[in-house]
């Protein structure tokens, strides 16, 4: 069974992408990969540049000869590049809100690049959270892989389908 997250982040332009990854979301996989290889807003951006994707890894960019069916070790894998499908580019708001996953999405972890914003004093950088439980979940990725706070609980989804089975604890 995958882990299954969304990455959303916060553009140059001021509009927000979500993309979609399959394997591995949890804080100790993903978000150790997106905190200590994707730390800022123009590596966050390149994460998601490819859209929706199967697997996370420390680089995003693509090797000679590397393909969902041939992977290199420590490159991501995306659906559209890697895999030759169409309609994986992703989704693209205005807002965070205009991007943000439905519930019951059959992701377990939300993990959003906010820009800087000087003029308020708020330090951006990556959050984490469960869609299904709502936006104001979302906390500092670095609280919860420092163990200052625990990671978000998320309820576990069946395989294939989008309801809620558990808990996960």
């Amino acid at each position: 069974m995958s882990t299954r997250s969304d990455i959303i982040v916060e553009q140059a332009d001021g509009t927000w992408k979500r993309i979609y990854c399959h394997w591995d979301g949890y804080p100790s996989h993903n978000g150790q990969i997106l905190f200590k290889h994707y730390n800022s807003a123009k590596l966050a951006e390149a994460v998601v540049k490819h859209g929706d994707m199967s697997s996370l890894a420390p680089k995003c960019s693509k090797p000679k000869g590397h393909s969902f069916d041939n992977r290199k070790p420590g490159y991501s894998v995306y659906y559209g590049r890697d895999r030759d499908m169409t309609g994986r580019e992703g989704h693209v708001g205005t807002c965070l809100a205009d991007v943000w996953p439905d519930n019951n999405t059959g992701t377990e972890y939300t993990y959003v690049f906010m820009r800087d914003r000087p003029d308020d004093d708020f330090l951006g950088g990556w959050f984490v959270g469960d869609a299904d439980e709502g936006q104001q979940s979302l906390v500092r990725l670095s609280d919860v892989l420092s163990g200052q706070i625990a990671e978000p609980t998320p309820n576990i989804k069946a395989f294939g389908g989008n309801f809620v089975i558990g808990t996960r604890k």
